[in-house]
């Protein structure tokens, strides 16, 4: 079914795509990364706001990908408590900070992100923090061109 998807929701689709571009290999199926790409486009097209979708379908990806992140838990698998700091880590996941280090998380946020509570500022922003350090070490060193037209607005 085609999508009526205009001005910005329309860059959040082009920037999807520029995902499964860079990091899906070719040829290989992803029928449940397929059925939430869909469902995110409905949004997009149905005027849902854009982050949560967003946010829905970069989880669906790293976890498709193999990339699953443990919201859950930190790195030596101790329940993320709500008033701590933790940073993330590509390869070990969330690792606790003596203090709010540059780039560090609150665990309310992670608690509240992995529960999809997307009415706070503060868990939307941490929540996009958090899928772009997840995503850069898969996508490598050339930027996403999508986002320059978020930047940009064209």
């Amino acid at each position: 079914v085609p999508h009526a998807i205009t001005a910005t929701p329309l860059f959040a689709g082009l920037y999807m795509n520029e995902l499964l571009i860079r990091l899906l290999p070719a040829n290989h199926p992803y029928p449940a990364l397929f059925d939430h790409y869909c469902l995110c486009l409905d949004a997009l097209a149905s005027g849902e706001p854009l982050e949560p979708s967003l946010r829905r379908f970069e989880r669906v990806l790293l976890d498709e990908l193999g990339y699953e992140i443990d919201f859950a838990n930190d790195h030596l698998g101790q329940p993320i408590q709500l008033d701590e700091y933790y940073r993330y880590s590509h390869q070990m996941g969330f690792v606790g900070c003596a203090a709010m280090e540059e780039g560090a998380f609150v665990g309310a946020e992670l608690l509240a992100i992995d529960a999809e509570q997307w009415q706070n500022d503060d868990v939307r922003r941490a929540a996009k923090r958090l899928m772009r350090l997840a995503l850069q070490p898969l996508l490598g060193e050339k930027p996403l061109r999508s986002r320059g037209l978020f930047i940009h607005g064209g």
